[in-house]
């Protein structure tokens, strides 16, 4: 199983405290939108949840005042550590992370949800395993509900000029970000700068590969949080 390489930033920024917002508020706030919207979706349980990439646990606070238990992963113990600490936290198990592996039996989760971390991470087999599990562990009828960021929404309109800015500008990060992982796997963890990649995905592209997992009803939705940001939902069949 790949390891992302993404971990050693993530490890570090969660020491640190950098790049995850702490803000309770902001996660009431983001749920409600998208409980909203899962009702919407035919989506109504108030089950199991697992949460990919808790952070500090502003999203995961806000699910475990609806759902039963939250199973909330991570990569970086200190950001778990923090979560622990949630208001809500005795409806949720904390689970240490560093393969695109959900650790929980099959069939076993009403609800599989991440946001705001995909985009993190470059290695696109990392991503499918991620979705490859999530269809693991969902119940018959559960939802998958996923941040990515798609070309027309996080800002972006998809111009000629702005794709070709864009890409120069994560050609470069690329660069800095291999300088940066070296120093921080020697021990270097606090540096005057804060650096990591930033993913686009294809919406056509991923949706054909959930359906070849087997999900079904896949939509992708553009919502109002920060700007219009995009969100899928796709359905275990029942």
């Amino acid at each position: 199983m790949q390891t992302p390489k993404s971990n050693i930033e993530w490890q570090a920024y969660g020491r640190l405290n950098y790049g995850a917002s702490n803000e309770l508020e902001l996660g009431l706030r983001e749920w409600a939108m998208l409980r909203e919207h899962l009702r919407q979706y035919g989506f109504e349980r108030e089950g199991v949840c697992v949460e990919i990439g808790c952070g500090g646990g502003r999203l995961t606070n806000a699910l475990a005042q609806h759902m039963t238990h939250v199973h909330s992963l991570d990569v970086s113990e200190d950001r778990l550590q923090r979560a622990a600490t949630l208001p809500c936290a005795h409806k949720c198990s904390f689970h240490l992370v560093s393969e695109p592996v959900i650790p929980l039996p099959a069939a076993s989760c009403d609800l599989a949800i991440t946001t705001h971390v995909l985009q993190h991470i470059q290695e696109k087999a990392v991503s499918d395993a991620y979705f490859r599990e999530m269809f693991r562990v969902l119940n018959a009828g559960g939802v998958m509900l996923v941040h990515i960021p798609v070309i027309g929404a996080h800002g972006t309109t998809g111009s000629l000029r702005e794709l070709i800015f864009r890409g120069a500008k994560e050609s470069a990060k690329e660069v800095v970000l291999t300088f940066t992982r070296g120093l921080m796997a020697m021990g270097v963890h606090k540096l005057p700068w804060k650096i990591d990649k930033y993913r686009y995905f294809e919406f056509t592209e991923t949706a054909k590969f959930l359906e070849g997992l087997g999900f079904i009803d896949i939509e992708l939705r553009i919502l109002p949080w920060d700007g219009y940001h995009s969100y899928v939902f796709a359905r275990k069949p029942a």
